[in-house]
């Protein structure tokens, strides 16, 4: 049996591979159930944390390593993550490292990142001001933390990171011999895509449009993938789907659009500036695939669906809808394009030759058909002419506007 209480103040522990800790102040309150940290200030390097918590079972733990309980409640100032990562040593002969590659990679995916333990069985509310992890900041991150077989399950974890606001649920597992895996959902809210692609990599493979665009956008994402050492996704195992939107979106500096404008000789295109456009999009097997979508730029609708891929390959196909102010092509209504290449050096497909044939016979269609109602021979097949199937099927507008033509020009001529 053994009962008290210890009170400590401006503690330092040094431990090996690892910063100097500094325990500022610390209750700490112990029987042979439980032992209980109350306004305990640890700083690790210039890392913090303030925990008020309650462990169970803490003598089976340190003597039997059993499963050690509790509840946590965990406010910092600042915590950068990266400070804690797993580390590869870039001593490696250079003539092993390539007989050794399978053990190598393995061990990449099964020791790097934050090991979560699989005898700690938490439940911890968080509070946290800033936490650095790779590129990224975030801030603000308020929430529930269950930290149980070698897993921490986010429950209803807010924050705030590139421009915006974020709400995750879903899990982060590292199970013993795997590597870790993220299977969670995000809520996303005013997230700027210049942010987006300055702080994932993810999105530098995937999507590097993003560097391009100026504005924000909203959605949601679910996202199961494994993770490396860094704690970013392992593009070859990601598949995650999704949905995005945004109200106010510059294009000014995407290739493909400048392309497109060039095409259809509208200059003022490449200013356009997207109020409303909905996005949804499945991502796997290294390639984010897109359901069709409308893109409107000034007068032009472009409506587009397809893929682009790990090695930056574009495969887009859809149509453009003519606005009136394209002249006579508009009665075309759409005109069929493509996107492809890469992103470096897209390729946007539009058959203008065909577009123009088009619109000549267009308007000579329109053309004799207008001639043929002055000179009445407007109107479709006569009643009787359609009722009897075996009889020779009438002339089209145009053709009895081209005999009326022909008639006429005879009559001049006799005439003369």
């Amino acid at each position: 049996e053994a009962a008290g209480s210890i009170n400590l103040s401006d503690m330092k522990l040094q431990m090996e591979s690892m910063p100097d800790v500094d325990i500022e102040r610390s209750t700490f309150s112990f029987n042979p159930r439980y032992v209980e940290l109350s306004q305990t200030t640890i700083n690790v390097g210039n890392n913090d944390l303030t925990l008020d918590s309650r462990f169970e079972n803490y003598l089976g733990f340190l003597l039997k390593g059993t499963t050690l309980k509790g509840t946590l409640n965990v406010s910092s100032n600042h915590i950068n993550l990266n400070d804690f990562m797993g580390e590869e040593s870039d001593e490696q002969p250079a003539e092993s490292a390539e007989e050794s590659a399978p053990e190598q990679e393995q061990t990449a995916s099964t020791t790097g990142g934050i090991r979560v333990p699989d005898n700690i069985d938490f439940r911890a509310q968080v509070n946290m001001k800033q936490v650095l992890l790779d590129k990224m900041n975030f801030a603000d991150i308020k929430g529930l933390l269950v930290i149980k077989d070698s897993k921490v399950d986010m429950q209803n974890l807010s924050l705030n990171t590139m421009g915006g606001s974020v709400v995750a649920n879903g899990s982060y597992a590292t199970p013993l011999g795997a590597p870790a895996r993220l299977d969670a959902g995000f809520a996303l809210n005013n997230i700027a895509f210049a942010d987006a692609y300055r702080d994932l990599d993810m999105v530098q493979q995937l999507a590097p449009i993003f560097a391009g665009l100026t504005g924000d956008f909203s959605g949601s994402v679910k996202v199961n993938t494994l993770l490396d050492d860094e704690l970013s996704p392992v593009l070859k195992s990601l598949n995650a789907s999704g949905n995005l939107a945004t109200k106010d979106l510059s294009l000014g500096s995407v290739g493909v659009i400048n392309m497109v404008a060039d095409i259809v000789k509208k200059p003022s295109l490449k200013d356009t500036r997207v109020k409303d456009l909905a996005i949804d999009f499945t991502i796997k097997d290294g390639r984010v695939n897109t359901k069709p979508f409308a893109l409107k730029m000034g007068d032009y609708v472009i409506n587009l669906s397809g893929s682009t891929g790990l090695d930056q390959t574009i495969d887009y196909r859809g149509t453009i809808t003519l606005p009136a102010s394209a002249g006579a092509v508009s009665k075309l209504g759409t005109v069929d394009m493509t996107i492809g290449g890469t992103f470096t050096s897209p390729k946007v497909g539009i058959d203008l030759e065909s577009l123009a044939k088009q619109a000549a016979q267009q308007a000579a269609k329109s053309a004799l058909s207008s001639l043929g109602e002055k000179l009445g021979v407007s109107g479709g097949a006569n009643k009787a002419e359609s009722a009897d199937s075996t009889a020779t099927a009438p002339a089209t507008n145009a053709e009895k506007a081209a005999n009326a033509i022909g008639k006429a020009l005879d009559l001049f001529k006799k005439k003369k």
